[in-house]
């Protein structure tokens, strides 16, 4: 059976001499892993593939595989662009290449994933378009969101640990057991942030003042997800 999807490339490698090996993003089977040959080789043809195998360029993929059997690797028979490559450049393209990690990281192979392959898309084009580091991180800290809530990790927002709505002026941590947990004293060396912020993250209402205590929760919150081994991306940013 012939199967065809939308698709973008999260991670390449060099494979052997001509070849590499992929791994896509598609909306209905979720990550895929691909060797693809002979675009490393010399010619226009290879270098017109190589082109179109680069990150935030939406792709058609077309591969033969069983029907209702479905592996995590394939080989595809066609690719070629599917709509415009989104045009990210400078620190968009870190907060690109963040996304790809964190999917690439975190999404299980061949698990549907429709709503968030279009959420990737929406963000990818919020990015093109932000004018500065603030709305960039704002774009980052709501599709973190959404990826938790699409693998079933949603973030309740609103209520402690406790199952008690959040007080505005009061302070919370979080625990990746139990969740946000108010604060009645706060030490001088322990982590913290405002149930205001966190009202306004749940309300998706973009603060300025909040973007610091947004990002130290979400890595606190994406930390027992990822593991240990650090995210390369965040690396470039440091150094960029």
């Amino acid at each position: 059976m012939i199967y065809q999807q939308p698709a973008f490339v999260l991670h390449s490698r060099p494979y052997r001499e001509t070849s590499v090996m992929l791994t896509f993003f598609t909306p209905e089977f979720g990550k895929l892993n691909a060797t693809v040959r002979g675009v490393r080789s010399a010619g226009k043809r290879a270098a017109q593939k190589q082109a179109w195998l680069q990150p935030f360029q939406a792709l058609q993929i077309q591969w033969r595989a069983a029907e209702h059997s479905h592996s995590e690797w394939i080989n595809p028979q066609n690719f070629e662009p599917h709509g415009l490559a989104f045009a990210l450049k400078g620190e968009a393209s870190l907060c690109g290449l963040y996304l790809n990690e964190l999917l690439y990281r975190l999404l299980q192979p061949c698990s549907p994933m429709v709503g968030l392959f279009v959420h990737y898309q929406q963000t990818l084009q919020a990015l093109a378009q932000a004018t500065d580091r603030e709305h960039q991180a704002w774009c980052l800290r709501q599709f973190e969101l959404g990826l938790l809530a699409d693998l079933g990790y949603e973030l309740d927002l609103t209520h402690d640990h406790q199952r008690q709505p959040l007080v505005a002026d009061m302070r919370y941590s979080y625990n990746p057991q139990l969740g946000l947990i108010r604060l009645h004293h706060v030490a001088q060396d322990e982590w913290s942030l405002s149930g205001d912020c966190l009202i306004k993250l749940a309300q998706q209402h973009f603060c300025s003042d909040c973007l610091p205590a947004w990002k130290q929760l979400m890595r606190r919150v994406l930390q027992p997800h990822l593991g240990h081994k650090p995210l390369a991306t965040r690396q470039l940013f440091k150094s960029y």
